[in-house]
């Protein structure tokens, strides 16, 4: 007679994979006040990222061409998280490496404009929580647009 074994030791253990409905339905409301708050700056954007601030899947990170050197509005946000932190900036040979970091406190878009080299340019979410935070729905984003000559 073969006896059904409870030895859990012979069963591949797997993440249960969990779906919160009313949590997928809040992310989509956050990333459509975050497309909002993020395009009502005026222009074509050379960068666009966004990206979920919790959950198991979070964050950002994007690389763009800088066409042309001149002065680029940098416009972050985040929504439904009570901050977050995007770092944008450029590296180049012999130059210090100072990206810009912009704390975000989710009331709003926060914009700065730089100064940007012909080249690329990166865009990271900064998250300083632990990285098994539970999955709230809320999300960040960054915007690059302009790119005014400079004036001499």
């Amino acid at each position: 007679m073969n006896k059904p074994t409870s030895d859990p030791a012979g069963v591949a253990a797997s993440a249960p994979v969990y779906v919160d409905p009313l949590v997928l339905e809040r992310e989509v409301k956050n990333y459509g006040e975050l497309d909002r708050l993020l395009k009502a700056v005026p222009g074509p954007a050379i960068l666009f990222e966004e990206g979920p601030l919790d959950g198991p899947v979070r964050g950002f990170g994007a690389t763009e061409k800088v066409p042309a050197a001149g002065e680029y509005t940098v416009t972050a946000a985040c929504v439904g998280a009570t901050g977050a932190k995007v770092s944008v900036g450029q590296e180049h040979p012999g130059a210090p490496f100072q990206p810009l970091e912009l704390a975000l406190d989710c009331a709003g878009a926060t914009s700065q404009v730089i100064e940007l080299e012909e080249g690329y340019v990166f865009a990271h979410l900064v998250l300083t929580g632990p990285g098994n935070t539970p999955w709230t729905g809320a999300v960040g984003g960054v915007r690059v647009t302009g790119g005014s000559p400079r004036s001499r």
